[in-house]
């Protein structure tokens, strides 16, 4: 393993919220937003106060990693200037050391040192071990099964019906176990997460923990009132999914009615703040990029950002709403286009699977899945990544906790075990794309240490 440098209340309850959701569109007045956020932040996390410091110091097997609650990033450091920081944890003053004057000054200047040289930063317990990150950096955590959506393309294959939101206590818990093991991304999902009766109220212990949290809707429940209470609260990020520009692209897919709804409730969030959007690629998009671009900049969104759908849940069996790796191609070039014509910014991931600098820490095979991230049900199974499916679940979060499933979770140690294959050992790219995504390789009928079919091989220059 050797690390890779990163680029940079009871009335908070959702149900009374989401009646009467249709209406006349408020004006919109987009917050503007910064180039370099992939969703703009809605409200940059605290300095300090109540909720902690800035940052965040865990140990780590190739050093430590430090999280800026500011910027959403985590920092990796070497052993060396671990050590180094770690020294100054209490140390009233600076010591001048030949040869690290520069990256002490660095460190001041970032904060992550006071200005007389004493580490500001929360230090949680050493829990590093040589083969592993100590704890995930970000959790996806499902609120709910249900959703007032049937999505087509659905990877949760949530629908109407029975709702099955996590238990608050269960968030809760979770929550304040991330903060004690430093990590420190939430990022909430569903089914449709506003329809939890009591998510507010439990997203407020983990904003109080100084979480960043993220959520992703589908807007269409998102009255004024709702608009309002999301406002009151500090989440890194909202974003809104948009699948077109109009009925025959959107609604083919969410439902009639959908992008009126969705654009409703868009406007609403970006009368208060910066929002995003989020579309999921499917072929019926490909042509209208530039025309989805142009909507959500006259809707108020603050960003777009395209992502390619994947197999799983609904869209496993639905296939025609799935893209090929070369409709991928031709949306990014799309979307590219479209970029000379908006002025908010638009993102995709690279053409080449994960390979994206803020993706890779440990140099191992395999995506972001276990080594990184880790997913939580409604029903508290944790399992590596909920595109996996059902029988990647390792266990219960009520009955083992977050931390002893991270580290010893069967399904966990079963993708970090792998080793890859020669294909991979063999690409110009393996250094970043670690063989790419493990679920669209088993959902293509090959194995876990078979090479993402989305792959992109270039034989490395000393091979050839």
């Amino acid at each position: 393993m050797s690390p890779r440098p990163l680029p940079s209340a009871t009335e908070a309850q959702v149900a009374p919220f989401v009646a009467e959701a249709s209406g006349p569109l408020p004006p919109v007045a987009r917050a503007p937003a910064s180039p370099l956020e992939l969703v703009p932040a809605w409200k940059h996390a605290p300095s300090g106060g109540a909720s902690g410091p800035r940052y965040v110091f865990r140990r780590e097997g190739f050093g430590a990693l430090i999280y800026d609650r500011e910027t959403c990033q985590y920092l990796p450091f070497d052993l060396e200037a671990t050590e180094f920081l770690l020294a100054r944890s209490d140390r009233p003053r600076a010591t001048h050391i030949p040869g690290q004057g520069s990256f002490l000054a660095t460190m001041q200047s970032e904060g992550i040192l006071d200005p007389e040289g004493r580490l500001a930063a929360r230090v949680v317990a050493d829990r590093s071990h040589p083969d592993q990150l100590s704890a995930p950096l970000t959790v996806y955590l499902g609120a709910t099964e249900g959703c007032n959506l049937a999505c087509s393309h659905c990877q949760a294959d949530s629908a109407p019906g029975a709702l099955r939101p996590v238990d608050r206590e269960l968030m809760e818990a979770l929550f304040r176990e991330q903060h004690e093991l430093g990590a420190m991304q939430v990022h909430v999902t569903g089914g449709e997460p506003l329809l939890h009766p009591e998510l507010l109220a439990g997203l407020d212990v983990a904003f109080s923990l100084g979480l960043n949290v993220l959520l992703t809707t589908n807007a269409t429940l998102i009255t004024d009132r709702l608009a309002a209470a999301l406002a009151k609260r500090p989440f890194r990020c909202l974003s809104v999914s948009l699948d077109g520009p109009d009925a025959e692209t959107h609604d083919l897919i969410r439902g009639p009615g959908t992008l009126d709804a969705a654009l409703r409730g868009l406007r609403r969030i970006a009368g208060l703040g910066p929002v995003g959007v989020t579309a999921t690629l499917t072929p019926g998009l490909l042509g209208r990029i530039g025309d989805l671009a142009r909507l959500c900049e006259e809707n108020g969104a603050a960003s777009l950002y395209l992502r390619p759908g994947l197999p799983a849940g609904r869209a496993l069996r639905q296939r025609e709403t799935l893209p090929l790796a070369a409709d991928f191609e031709r949306a990014a070039r799309e979307l590219d286009r479209a970029q000379a014509e908006v002025s908010i910014p638009l993102f995709r991931p690279s053409l080449v699977p994960h390979q994206q600098d803020s993706a890779r820490i440990l140099e191992d095979f395999g995506c972001v899945a276990g080594n990184m991230v880790c997913s939580v049900s409604p029903d508290g199974q944790v399992n590596p990544c909920a595109l996996l499916g059902p029988g990647f679940d390792t266990g219960s979060l009520a009955e083992q906790g977050l931390h002893a499933l991270w580290s010893q979770g069967e399904a966990f140690l079963r993708l970090r075990e792998l080793r890859g294959n020669p294909d991979c050992w063999s690409c110009k790219h393996y250094d970043y794309c670690g063989g790419g995504c493990r679920a669209r390789a088993l959902a293509d009928g090959r194995e876990l240490n078979d090479p993402d079919p989305w792959c992109h091989y270039e034989l490395r220059e000393a091979l050839a």
